[in-house]
């Protein structure tokens, strides 16, 4: 194969450096005792009040610059088992009823990564029940 029709295999994801620095601070600053992301301000799309119930699969509205999310349920009043209301998946598959992982009233989870923020479903178990998911959306300390 001569030189002009050799290809050469690029070793980062994105064709370039940058990502693959940005993640090795990251890792660094968790290292160090950093937390590794901040809040996204309320004025910039950085918290959502998510309404979830058994009859819609819903999704997130993720801001730009979103790298993860704290997620909080709050169940409906009237719910019968409180300690499982939703089901959620992050594969981008849809949950239902009897298929995903629950959770409780109250229950908080960490939601790491952009794709799977965007591929993050969630459904009401009970029927007739409306519940409030609370979401807190975080960046990176590069758009900080």
């Amino acid at each position: 194969m001569s030189e002009a029709t050799r290809v050469h295999k690029n070793a980062y994801r994105n064709g370039n450096a940058s990502s693959m620095l940005d993640y090795l601070e990251e890792l660094i600053l968790i290292q160090s005792g950093e937390n590794g992301r901040f809040t996204i301000p309320e004025t910039e799309q950085g918290y959502e009040d998510l309404s979830v119930n058994d009859t819609e699969v819903a999704q997130l509205t993720i801001p730009e610059n979103a790298i993860s999310a704290t997620i909080s349920i709050e169940a409906d009043a009237s719910v019968s088992d409180k300690s499982r209301v939703i089901r959620f998946k992050e594969n981008g598959s849809d949950p239902s009823a009897n298929s995903g992982i629950a959770l409780g009233d109250n229950d908080l989870y960490e939601i790491t990564g952009r794709w799977n923020l965007e591929s993050f479903r969630v459904i009401g178990i009970e029927a007739g029940k409306s519940h409030v998911l609370r979401v807190q959306y975080y960046q990176s300390p590069q758009n900080a």
